[in-house]
């Protein structure tokens, strides 16, 4: 063979060894950034803020079943405004009536807002089950979306669940088993009793309060309540 024909060949293999490492390169690059996606779902989840909860929980009741008012919330998860609501007002309602028993805080789940909204309150009550709803619902509110944008996925309620520790045999079961429907749609049928069409509204000792209330409007209710049932 002359020199001018090994030289050739030589230079294809050259070529050749030069697409194979660009190729590799490629695959690196790319399973890099499937890595790091990974990553940063795993650290949206996690990063949610998780409440410490003095109190006990009764499935989406906090505090002492015994007190003498009651707070209901009727919630829908992809609801801004109920997330407004847990930002702002919640905790401090549960550090100054619900852990001096002097109120019980229940949550109602209902889906108004979509397909998404029904997902999520399933997951909610089946946290619920465990007695991990107040944590669930702040990983829930922590991690908020967008109305049916995806935000509420199986695979995501199910990372949140993850988060708060829950038994995800039985977590993975209710889920899949849509045993929560039922309890859903009494919810809101209970709303549409109490004239509720919307979320968030609050219902204290029978008085209803629709719509996102400031924290000093709750405090007034629930004081009244308080002295109305000779607790004040």
């Amino acid at each position: 063979m002359d020199q001018s024909k090994r030289q050739a060949r030589l230079e294809r293999r050259r070529a050749q060894q030069r697409q194979g490492q660009m190729k590799w390169l490629i695959y690196i690059s790319l399973a890099a950034v499937v890595v790091v996606g990974l990553l940063i779902v795993s650290n949206q989840v996690l990063t949610g803020s998780v409440r410490e909860y003095g109190s006990t929980q009764n499935g989406t009741v906090l505090g002492n079943l015994d007190a003498p008012v009651t707070l209901v919330e009727y919630v829908d998860f992809q609801c801004s405004f109920c997330r407004s609501s847990w930002a702002t007002t919640e905790e401090s309602i549960i550090e100054q009536y619900v852990n001096t028993s002097q109120i019980k805080y229940e949550y109602v789940i209902v889906a108004f807002l979509g397909p998404e909204s029904v997902q999520a309150a399933e997951a909610g009550y089946c946290a619920a089950d465990q007695n991990k709803f107040w944590e669930y619902h702040d990983i829930v509110f922590g991690n908020f979306s967008s109305q049916n944008s995806g935000g509420y996925s199986e695979a995501d309620l199910t990372r949140f669940a993850e988060a708060v520790g829950l038994d995800m045999t039985s977590f993975n079961q209710c889920l899949a088993s849509d045993e929560k429907l039922a309890l859903i749609e009494q919810a809101e049928s209970d709303a549409g009793a109490l004239g509720i069409d919307g979320t968030p509204a609050f219902v204290i000792n029978g008085q209803v309060l629709t719509g996102a209330q400031p924290l000093a409007t709750l405090q007034a209710q629930i004081e009244a309540a308080l002295a109305a049932s000779g607790a004040n």
